[in-house]
């Protein structure tokens, strides 16, 4: 069955970059207060809703403006915009599925010419950060809203192609018709795609989709 829909992770997947929460934490400076609620979700103690609401309640009454040189920062990864360009032409739809935050989402898909995204949206009012978050992806929620892309574009999930690099992105990997690990973070993620590609240049997926 041809693809009709390929689905992108963002942070690592299109961008040369780890986890905007995590850059957030570096650029405000509060590490040592993510790493805790980083072990507290893993180690069951609190939920993902949770861990986001902690995370985001670290940066409130900050400018939204202090941001936007985290945002201006991020590196594309190489073939990005052709990648996406291509796929286009073809006639396959395009979309973002990312865990991480909207204030880069939707950056990185109006550099590459992708217009929807779903990601969680950090909150704010009158420019400062309210320290809340809107959750619609959980950091296992993937596989639960891969099916609301798909029926967006009316598509059967047989006929989406996911592209990722996580391991919140495995479980999509066993749901769509084709998966792809783009610099995978490690073997565990390599092993459970379809198709691994290496190397930096997002164009090496096209041979697999096209």
């Amino acid at each position: 069955m041809a693809i009709q829909l390929v689905v992108f992770d963002v942070d690592g997947t299109l961008t040369c970059h780890s986890s905007i929460w995590w850059r957030l934490h570096e650029h405000f400076g509060t590490e040592e207060e993510g790493r805790f609620y980083f072990d507290q979700y893993f180690s069951g103690a609190i939920t993902y809703n949770e861990w986001a609401a902690f995370d985001a309640g670290l940066w409130k009454g900050r400018k939204l403006t202090e941001i936007h040189p985290v945002v201006e920062s991020t590196k594309l990864v190489p073939g990005a915009k052709q990648t996406i360009h291509r796929l286009k032409e073809h006639g396959v739809k395009v979309a973002i599925l990312s865990g991480g935050l909207d204030v880069l989402a939707y950056d990185v898909a109006r550099k590459v010419g992708i217009e929807y995204v779903l990601t969680n949206r950090l909150l704010h009012e009158d420019g400062i950060l309210s320290g809340s978050v809107e959750v619609n992806v959980g950091w296992a929620g993937k596989v639960i809203e891969i099916k609301r892309i798909a029926d967006h574009f009316g598509v059967d999930l047989k006929e989406v192609a996911y592209v990722g690099d996580g391991r919140n992105d495995i479980s999509v990997f066993n749901t769509v018709g084709l998966s792809i690990a783009f610099r995978a973070e490690d073997k565990e993620v390599a092993e459970a795609a379809m198709i691994k590609v290496q190397g930096d240049d997002l164009t090496d997926i096209l041979q697999h989709i096209i």
